[in-house]
């Protein structure tokens, strides 16, 4: 692993974070309609795009996507996981040099990437790729920590297995690199949405987390056994419920 580089950091997680990672629900699509974000025919530049995940919801809803994306391991899943939608394409690139043309797109968003990002330099790049008075949203999918025995238990897992967990949890909620980018407080919205999952997904998930041990370290099989009691202790019909709550913070950039 390569320390706190974001550029290399999933390398080795390409396969388990696109296979099980949470998707975004379609309802942040809309959201950005009915806000004025969006209109027809509108271009979105998804920084950061790694496997693809994000850019889904904007496909569907029949929008182009470019995503943006460092780390070629990350880059290619994505390519193959959103194979089937002739709108989208991806480019080698970072937030802060996409190498785009200047105003390719109406909006642009990222997916749990913003943390990696230097919000200075990115917003001087949103700002280049995107028209005067072009919308960014940055979204995360919060895993919900507390309120049923596994949420609690997993949570406890990552604190202990977890290399710089609570560093990598925190950083993306600082008001102040939000408002660096933005240029203004944004506006939130959330959206609750819940997955149900088995023993192997579940592991893919965990495997997928940079900040946990990666398959072959020596931490990463007491980390499954770990997993394995705990899901063992809470799954209902061999399967549990994960909740997330979906953070978008959305503007016009100033």
């Amino acid at each position: 692993m390569n320390g706190l580089n974001p550029t290399e950091r999933f390398s080795d997680r390409a396969d388990a974070y696109v296979r099980a990672r949470p998707t975004y629900p379609e309802a942040v699509v809309t959201h950005l309609e009915s806000a004025g974000a969006l209109c027809a025919g509108a271009t979105v530049v998804d920084l950061g795009v790694g496997t693809g995940l994000s850019a889904e919801p904007f496909l569907r809803a029949g929008y182009a996507v470019i995503g943006v994306e460092p780390n070629d391991a990350m880059r290619e899943s994505g390519d193959r996981f959103l194979a089937a939608w002739p709108r989208y394409r991806s480019v080698k690139g970072t937030a802060e040099d996409t190498g785009l043309p200047p105003n390719c797109a109406q909006l642009v968003i990222a997916g749990q990437a913003f943390h990696w990002f230097d919000p200075p330099r990115a917003r001087d790049e949103a700002r280049r790729v995107l028209p005067p008075g072009g919308w960014a949203a940055l979204m995360w999918n919060d895993r919900v920590t507390e309120g049923d025995a596994f949420a609690e238990g997993y949570e406890r897992l990552c604190h202990r297995f977890g290399r710089d967990y609570d560093t990598i949890r925190t950083r993306h909620v600082d008001p102040q690199a939000l408002a660096e980018f933005f240029g203004r407080v944004p506006a939130l919205a959330e959206f609750e949405h819940v997955r149900r999952l088995d023993l192997e997904t579940m592991a893919a998930l965990a495997a997928s987390a940079s900040y946990l041990p990666a398959p072959g370290s020596a931490e990463h099989a007491p980390l499954m056994e770990a997993l394995r009691r705990l899901f063992d202790g809470c799954s209902s019909d061999g399967m549990i419920a994960l909740r997330y709550r979906l953070r978008v913070h959305y503007a016009p950039l100033a």
